[in-house]
């Protein structure tokens, strides 16, 4: 994920207030912004030239940062940017007064002005940006309660699906990441945890597994989805064979193959009873005879 994303900017110019140009940024919680200061490259050392970096707020603007006399000057700061605002060194000598902003929090979005004012005639060359400080959901992770990829024995099988640091809830939802569709059957249950302004979410689906599935979790914000990667479980040949299905035709079948064998062995006897019984003539009446 890129660090900031600039929207298109405008351009005002006034007789008496030089040209201002306005920006929009969006940043990541905690993470890092570039706050544009676009001006033309100007004529003269940068010795010439103090700049003031402000933020907009009640009851006065705060400072963000200043170069008087082509030096960064960190005595009017206010506190709660010191040691997170910084410009390039080697960009100040061309004119690039950008300023990068480090550790951001929600009290970061706001509007900022970025003055140029030149000694000598204090002409002065505004840049404004409106930042806006996002905290994004994390991919989601997707995982089964026993830790395998085997289907555990019986008919249910439990996954969750976890992402943390978002600020609004969010909805999931569970899908067939072979054809993208949303896997209706099932139990989900979700659980929430708010640390600060800050929402984590787990997301539990039970269900009935007969065959190997492949399924993946999506965090649905108004800000975009985030897809957590394709989970596949496998079931294996003795497991199929196991299952209910396979379980049901097989007494089935030894239940017809029984009755078959019932069948001829009643028969077979039926038979026999008809046929004489065979008789032996004792010994000593063959010698009577």
């Amino acid at each position: 994920m890129e660090s900031y994303t600039r929207v298109p900017g405008i351009v005002l110019c006034y007789l008496t207030l030089g040209c201002r140009f306005i920006w929009g940024v969006v940043g990541p919680l905690q993470g890092s912004v570039e706050l544009p200061c676009v001006h033309h490259q100007p004529s003269g050392s940068i010795e010439e030239f103090t700049v003031y970096w402000q933020k907009k707020n009640v009851p006065e603007d705060l400072v963000v940062a200043t170069i008087i006399a082509g030096k960064v000057d960190t005595r009017y700061v206010s506190e709660i940017f010191r040691g997170r605002a910084h410009f390039n060194p080697e960009g100040l000598q061309d004119g690039n007064y950008n300023l990068t902003l480090s550790n951001l929090s929600l009290q970061d979005s706001g509007e900022y002005k970025c003055i140029r004012l030149r000694n000598t005639n204090q002409d002065p060359k505004i840049t404004e940006t409106q930042l806006e400080v996002r905290a994004e959901f994390s991919t989601p992770v997707v995982g089964d309660v026993s830790s395998t990829h085997k289907l555990p024995t019986g008919n249910e099988w439990n996954l969750t699906c976890t992402s943390k640091g978002g600020l609004e809830l969010p909805r999931i939802i569970w899908i067939n990441a072979t054809d993208g569709r949303e896997v209706r059957g099932g139990r989900v249950h979700k659980d929430i945890q708010q640390i600060g302004d800050l929402i984590n979410v787990t997301s539990t689906i039970t269900l009935n597994i007969t065959s190997t599935i492949n399924i993946s979790c999506v965090i649905v914000t108004k800000n975009g989805n985030v897809t957590s990667e394709p989970y596949k479980m496998e079931v294996t040949e003795e497991e199929e064979r196991s299952s209910p299905h396979t379980l049901m035709v097989s007494l089935i079948i030894g239940g017809v193959v029984a009755v078959a064998l019932t069948v001829i062995l009643v028969k077979w006897g039926h038979i026999n009873s008809k046929c004489p019984p065979s008789y032996r003539v004792p010994n000593n009446q063959t010698e009577e005879l």
